[in-house]
């Protein structure tokens, strides 16, 4: 027995000796990709703690260690939209693109960049196009919607409803889609719409933010609602008391 026992363990420890051998150790380019992932990860949670800096810090480490990783551009790109330094960040976004010039993510995302930070709506447009071209884009409505805001911003309101309207046949469920669209009304002249689609926006979050308060505010002034007005006004006050939002509401530059 005790010669069986021995043979049986040796079996075992030479096929773990195997099977030891048959495990490849990464390639330093594996290893250069895996550092780069942990780091962009790194940016990301430094990000959400508004560790801006070690934020900044990681991205680079992270595009050291692997300069075609379209994840730490994309990143890199959003730390510095964030951080207010635009021409960084299209550095950033046009990397990305070079790196991948077909993906739905970076289309959408840099067209956003362009209507929302570059002022440009109109040359925002082809991006969000190129991204809904992907029929395994898997966030379409986030692009139609994107695409609603900027044709808005350029007074194209019939337009822009049409694209919330494929943002909810994409995703029912969207709710800054009844946002939009509240402001797409206001902003064409139709309070009452604007009521409507607002309200069913409210319903369907728990929170108000300042640039909701603010929409809330101009929708009740606008219908003439001065006591509605003022409580959003005042939610301002309490809650963002030193926010753009409400520095649009006193200066009238809203």
């Amino acid at each position: 027995m005790k010669k069986i026992y021995l043979w049986v363990l040796i079996s075992i420890v030479l096929s773990a000796c195997a099977s030891h051998e048959k495990v490849r150790k990464p390639t330093a380019a594996e290893r250069a990709n895996e550092i780069a992932q942990i780091k962009t990860q790194l940016a990301i949670q430094y990000m959400s703690t508004k560790n801006y800096r070690q934020a900044v810090d990681a991205i680079d480490e992270a595009l050291k260690h692997n300069s075609k990783s379209t994840d730490a551009w994309m990143i890199r790109a959003q730390i510095w939209q964030f951080l207010k330094e635009p021409a960084k960040a299209e550095e950033s976004f046009r990397h990305a693109l070079s790196l991948n010039q077909n993906s739905p993510e970076i289309n959408n995302n840099y067209g956003w960049f362009l209507c929302d930070i570059k002022r440009n709506p109109n040359a925002a447009i082809p991006y969000f196009d190129k991204a809904l071209s992907d029929p395994t884009y898997p966030t379409p409505e986030v692009a139609q919607l994107n695409k609603g805001v900027c044709s808005q911003r350029m007074g194209q309101y019939q337009l822009a409803h049409s694209y919330f309207e494929r943002a909810l046949a994409a995703n029912p469920n969207f709710v800054p889609v009844k946002k939009e669209m509240a402001r797409t009304a206001l902003e064409s002249g139709n309070p009452s719409d604007a009521h409507y689609y607002f309200t069913l926006y409210q319903s369907q979050i728990n929170n108000l933010s300042a640039d909701d308060l603010l929409l809330g505010w101009r929708i009740e002034r606008a219908l003439g609602n001065s006591q509605a007005a003022y409580e959003y006004e005042a939610q301002l006050r309490t809650n963002f008391p030193y926010s753009e939002e409400l520095g649009k509401i006193s200066t009238g530059k809203f």
